[in-house]
């Protein structure tokens, strides 16, 4: 390829428009995209959490969980005997410092080296997974991006990406991640060593066996913060170095070790465009800080992931793959205002649930039976316990929203469940294992909590909201299974590429339909679900 220098191809500025573009304009073939490659991280959490359940399996087999259920049953013998003050669970969560010194060793007791080893082997293939969903996601996004400023339809090029692209840009991943250690050990080993030969020699000055003096450890800190800022410095300009590898192996079809070559090369050969870069960047750094502020500020916290998700990450590919192909996004021949597409996609949505319930019943009952499974298993592991958990006496304080109090907690439940239904849909596409996984211990997380609380208590908590957020949650489990149905049938040759592009379209639509059921969930529990509660429970 030959070396690309500073020409007026596209301008920074127009590359800006063009990712703004790629979002507003072509958000149908923009946002599936961005939700299958951030749903695709669900696969990483699957060989942790089998991990967790097998370890604590082994742990209930042995009779290790013993010892803590009677932790839990003295305190509450104890507590019922006691004043209301002395109550560990009287806040509705479990307070330690009034469990006993028993309660540490009774944790302690779980952690046995075969559990500590499943745990950890759990753990790293969340990382290998993590590390392979990643360049897969990134195959898709850039991908499907590329298509875009070709004029393609978006969501089949980043289906066809993720099949072309997704090796070469693991390989680049592994390049970026060996570079970043050939960085920052040498740097950490040199520090350590520059920091305790300083304390050293502060201990000799202060005599045989003193410790160091002041003056040393502050020498010694002040060299380990250098060596920090220093680090971090070359962990920038290492990442800013790799930056246009991914654009590289999908524009010109590059190999890993060549993407990373034209990569490091892009800031001499077009610096303009390479400084414009960094300066958006920068932005949408800003960007997501402040949204992370005002969420933490407002008890709006979940709208951040919603942001760094969908919002911004196709801003940033689309000025990266537009300088770096140096085309612009095609004019919509017929552009339709975004309040129109806005109410059509979302009422299109609410029809579209619909027909995916009525015309996929196998894959919706078998996401329901994943729930009702894990909800069983979880009930009978906790209410053989003997042991019942008691509501805090304010029920309210269960739903607190922060600033905005129950505004805050619609929010951030309405984004929060819309995307866990995403990741449900769009990690079923690995077999629809994830999925399974998912829903499973969705389910045992909420069965274990019923089998430890008085049952009209939890019915009073759970029920109002629930019946709408179950079933939509339901309904992006059986997302995921027809997903992954779809793609084994693919891999086995009985359907083509058409149809899982059919499927991940189909997944989208349906998405849009359940957002406006995610924010009538959210809304009821936050506002009715309280009042419903006390007046039930007398709180």
């Amino acid at each position: 390829m030959p070396p690309r220098r500073d020409v007026p191809g596209v301008k920074p500025s127009t590359a800006l428009r063009t990712g703004w573009r790629a979002l507003a304009e072509r958000s149908a073939s923009v946002l599936p995209l961005y939700l299958l490659a951030s749903g695709l991280y669900g696969i990483a959490r699957v060989p942790l959490l089998v991990a967790g359940l097998v370890a604590l399996w082994i742990a209930g087999a042995s009779g290790r969980l013993d010892p803590f259920v009677e932790v839990l049953r003295r305190s509450q013998r104890e507590a019922s005997g006691d004043a209301a003050g002395s109550d560990p669970f009287a806040s509705g969560t479990v307070n330690p410092d009034q469990l006993g010194p028993g309660f540490g060793d009774a944790v302690g007791n779980l952690l046995t080296p075969e559990i500590v080893a499943l745990l950890a082997l759990g753990a790293l293939g969340a990382v290998v997974l993590g590390i392979v969903a990643s360049a897969v996601g990134s195959a898709v996004a850039v991908g499907g991006i590329a298509g875009l400023l070709r004029g393609d339809d978006g969501v089949r090029a980043g289906v066809d990406g993720a099949a072309a692209y997704w090796r070469s840009i693991l390989g680049v991943r592994v390049l970026l991640l060996l570079a970043l250690a050939v960085v920052v050990v040498p740097l950490g080993s040199v520090v350590a060593g520059v920091a305790s030969a300083v304390l050293g020699a502060a201990a000799s000055a202060s005599g045989a066996g003193a410790a160091p003096s002041v003056g040393g450890s502050v020498a010694a800190a002040g060299i380990a913060v250098l060596g920090a800022l220093v680090g971090a410095v070359l962990v920038l300009v290492v990442v800013l170095l790799f930056a246009f590898a991914e654009q590289a192996v999908v524009v010109d079809d590059a190999g890993a070790l060549a993407a990373v070559r034209r990569s490091v090369r892009f800031p001499l050969d077009r610096p303009t465009a390479f400084l414009g870069y960094v300066a958006v960047a920068f932005g949408a750094l800003v960007v997501s800080v402040t949204v992370a502020v005002a969420g933490s500020l407002t008890g709006t916290a979940r709208l951040t992931g919603l942001v760094g998700a969908i919002a911004l990450p196709p801003i940033v590919d689309g000025y990266k793959t537009s300088v770096y192909a140096e085309t612009a996004l095609p004019d919509d021949p017929n552009p339709t205002p975004l309040d129109e597409r806005a109410r059509a996609a979302f009422l299109g949505g609410l029809r579209e649930v619909g027909a995916f319930v009525r015309d996929h019943p196998v894959a919706n009952l078998a996401a329901l039976a994943c729930i009702l499974a894990g909800g069983a298993i979880g009930w009978v592991a906790t209410s053989s316990f003997g042991v019942t958990l008691p509501v805090g006496s304010d029920v309210g304080d269960v739903f607190a929203g922060g600033p905005l109090g129950p505004v805050g907690t619609a929010v951030n439940l309405a984004v929060n469940n819309w995307l866990v239904a995403a990741d449900l849909a769009y990690s079923g596409l690995a077999a629809g294992v994830p999925a399974v996984v998912s829903l499973g211990f969705n389910g045992l997380l909420v069965g274990a909590v019923g089998g430890v609380f008085d049952p009209t208590a939890f019915a009073a908590l759970v029920a109002p909201h629930g019946v709408v957020e179950v079933p939509a949650l339901v309904v992006g489990g059986g997302l995921g299974l027809h997903l992954g149905a779809v793609v084994l049938g693919a891999f086995r040759g009985r359907r083509g590429a058409d149809d899982v592009v059919d499927a991940v379209r189909l997944a989208y639509r349906v998405l849009l339909g359940l957002a406006p059921l995610f924010v009538v969930a959210g809304l009821i529990e936050a506002f009715l679900t309280p009042a419903i509660a006390a007046l039930v429970l007398g709180g």
